[in-house]
């Protein structure tokens, strides 16, 4: 009798969790922006190559990298750290880099929004997460914005140096 109150009471549990976990988003986007002077277009250049990460990123400041490619004289592809990071658009507007380690990849974003001809520059960095059903990936959800928030915005302090 108690096993199986044992067993009834953990899967009640169990749906009750999966209940809630339906209750959020599989798909999350962290995002952090700065203004940066006008003139600084070229930040965006800094981004495209990864071998240039090292003088603005956080994470990667004393990191060499390793298996590289190499595309319109600029590193394109890199592991660090044991992540894999391939730049998959670069253009004058906007950056995407995508970084994986392990199954699921992350799209890390960088866009650079212009507010009128002598205005300033927004430079806008998000991050964008695909998680599955399972309860526990959708609850460690919730806890992104507080480990890749302070890392992202410590890069785009960096790069509006």
């Amino acid at each position: 009798k108690i096993i199986k109150l044992l067993f009834i009471s953990a899967l009640v549990f169990f749906l009750i969790v999966t209940g809630f976990s339906l209750l959020i988003p599989s798909h999350v986007k962290i995002s952090r922006a700065t203004n940066i002077a006008p003139g600084k277009d070229s930040v965006l250049n800094q981004i495209c190559d990864l071998d240039k990460w090292q003088s603005w990123h956080p994470q990667l400041q004393n990191v060499v990298l390793k298996d590289t490619v190499s595309s319109a004289n600029r590193i394109v592809k890199a592991t660090a750290n044991g992540i894999r990071l391939s730049v998959l658009k670069c253009s004058d507007t906007a950056v995407t880099v995508q970084m994986q380690k392990g199954e699921h990849p992350i799209n890390n974003n960088w866009v650079l929004i212009k507010h009128g001809p002598n205005d300033s520059l927004t430079l806008q960095n998000f991050m964008e997460f695909d998680f599955s059903w399972y309860p526990w990936e959708k609850f460690s959800s919730l806890m992104l914005d507080g480990s890749y928030g302070p890392v992202m915005e410590k890069g785009l302090a960096n790069l509006k140096k």
